[in-house]
Parts: C-alpha cells; sequence; structure tokens
C-alpha cells in the first residue's frame, strides 16, 4: 500500500469505528431517564468537573513545554496554550486524531530553525508519556477495583506498574537522551494531569449518580483512554465501555453512558475554544 494511502484508511476506519459504536450504543441508552438524570444533576458539581478539566489541560501545556525546550523551541506559556488549544480543536473537530498535532510540528517548524524530527519527537514523546501514564495508574489501581480476579494476578500487574513508573523513564533516557532528563518530571506531570481528569469523572459521577463505587469508574475511564487511540477523538470508544463495563459490573449502564457523554461534552467545550486561532495568528 502507498504511503500516501496509509494516513486517509486509518482516520476513515477510525471514524467509522467512533459512527459505529456511536450508534449501537445511542439505540441501547433509555434517552428518557438519562435526561432525567441530567436535569436533577448537582450543577455545581458538574461545573468543579468542567474546572478540574480546564486545569488538566492547562498542566498538559505546562508538560510539553518541557519536551519543547529540549528540542530548542521557546515558547511563552500564552503562547503554548494557544497552540495547544488550537491542536486540541484539529483533533476533535477535523478528521485524522493527529491533525493537531501535525499542524502543531508543522507551524513550529516554520517559525523555529529545528529539524521536523526534533519537533516531531518532542510532540511524540509528550503523547507518548501520557498514555504510559495511564497504563501504569490501570496496572496500580487494580487491586482497589472489587474484581473475581485471583490476588497473585493483581500483584503481578501492580509490580509491573510500579516497576514501569521507576525504571520506564530511565530505559527512556537511555534509547533518547536528548530528552533523558525530562522523562521523570513529565511522567509525574502525567499523573497529576490524569488525577485532574479522573476528578472530572468524579465529579460528573456525583452530581449524576452519587452512589456508585467510584474506584470502578475510575479504572473504566482509564481502559478507555487508553482505548480511544483506535477511534476518532475517543468518541463511541468511551461511552462504549462505559456503558457495557456497567453492565458487566452490576451498575445503571445509562447512567454510566451519560458520565462518558459528559466528559464528552466538556472535552469539546473547551476544544471550541481553539477555532478563536483559526481566524486570529498566533504570534510565534
Amino acid at each position: 500500500m502507498k504511503k500516501s494511502w496509509r494516513k486517509p484508511l486509518f482516520t476513515t476506519i477510525k471514524i467509522l469505528v467512533s459512527l459505529g459504536l456511536l450508534y449501537f450504543v445511542f439505540t441501547k441508552i433509555d434517552w428518557d431517564l438519562l435526561a432525567e438524570e441530567w436535569r436533577i444533576a448537582n450543577k455545581f458539581l458538574l461545573f468543579v468537573g468542567f474546572i478540574s478539566f480546564l486545569i488538566s489541560q492547562v498542566l498538559s501545556v505546562l508538560r510539553v513545554d518541557l519536551y519543547f525546550k529540549k528540542a530548542e523551541i521557546q515558547l511563552s506559556f500564552i503562547n503554548n496554550l494557544r497552540l495547544y488549544l488550537l491542536g486540541m480543536f484539529y483533533n476533535f473537530f477535523i478528521p485524522g486524531g493527529v491533525g493537531g498535532d501535525a499542524y502543531k510540528v508543522i507551524a513550529l517548524n516554520k517559525h523555529f530553525d529545528q529539524p521536523v524530527k526534533t519537533i516531531t519527537s518532542a510532540v511524540f514523546f509528550d503523547r507518548f508519556i501520557g498514555l504510559c501514564a495511564i497504563c501504569i495508574l490501570i496496572c496500580l489501581g487494580i487491586v482497589f477495583i472489587p474484581l473475581d480476579i485471583e490476588f497473585w494476578i493483581k500483584a503481578v500487574i501492580f509490580s509491573i506498574g510500579l516497576i514501569g513508573a521507576l525504571v520506564g523513564p530511565y530505559i527512556l533516557g537511555l534509547l533518547f537522551p536528548r530528552f533523558k532528563s525530562v522523562f521523570y518530571p513529565t511522567l509525574l506531570y502525567s499523573f497529576v494531569i490524569q488525577a485532574f481528569q479522573i476528578g472530572t469523572i468524579v465529579f460528573s459521577l456525583l452530581a449524576i449518580h452519587p452512589e456508585a463505587n467510584i474506584f470502578t469508574y475510575i479504572l473504566i475511564f482509564l481502559v478507555s483512554s487508553v482505548l480511544s487511540v483506535v477511534s476518532f477523538a475517543g468518541i463511541g470508544i468511551r461511552e462504549t465501555v462505559f456503558y457495557y463495563s456497567a453492565s458487566y459490573l452490576n451498575f445503571n449502564p445509562d447512567v454510566s453512558a451519560g458520565v462518558a457523554l459528559m466528559f464528552s461534552f466538556i472535552t469539546l467545550v473547551t476544544s471550541l475554544f481553539g477555532a478563536i486561532y483559526l481566524f486570529k495568528r498566533i504570534k510565534f
């Protein structure tokens, strides 16, 4: 297959996966029940969840800045935030999950005297370390979830997560010495970022369904975040994982899917801020 066809093909597959899963889940949801749950939801807690998500995005800007500095790209916080929001907008609204990242590479290459490969590496490792943090949190959190799994299996998974957190950044530093000094700090940033995104889920859950098992929902959210790489902006995957996990764990699947939809909605609203910089040029 010619290389020029790969990206459009993968993009099309992601969009079809998202649309297919959304259609499947939406036909299962009791929308009258969900609408009533949202109507009586605690609006203050939903707002706190939104603020928690915004904080996670600000921290994400600070995290990627560490990689940019190692790539000898000096950006002010404001310009970095503008670029990040515009990237979010592209990722959420433009077909192709890496559209925002590709735009960042092109824009920075145009204004800074750094090779595309170096800039791409900075953007890639920012994404990669975030994914690593999610996988580590899943491994560490498995012991707190009431699943019917042998204790020794949980212990092994927990050990893998702990070793990954302690040794993973060191190994990455040996393989990619340019970014060696920032792998541990950015992993720590990633844990805090995930904590605030988990906060969005927790506050949304408390607003809609306060008696739910919060720890289990956190694990479901983390798993859906990993699986979102095969869909368009995570849409469809998150709602499907929440819906069917709830059925398996004896939760209310409609409420569970509603929490996932709320997170997607918050992400959408935040991404819209990036549309400003489609018309207002970022001055580097």
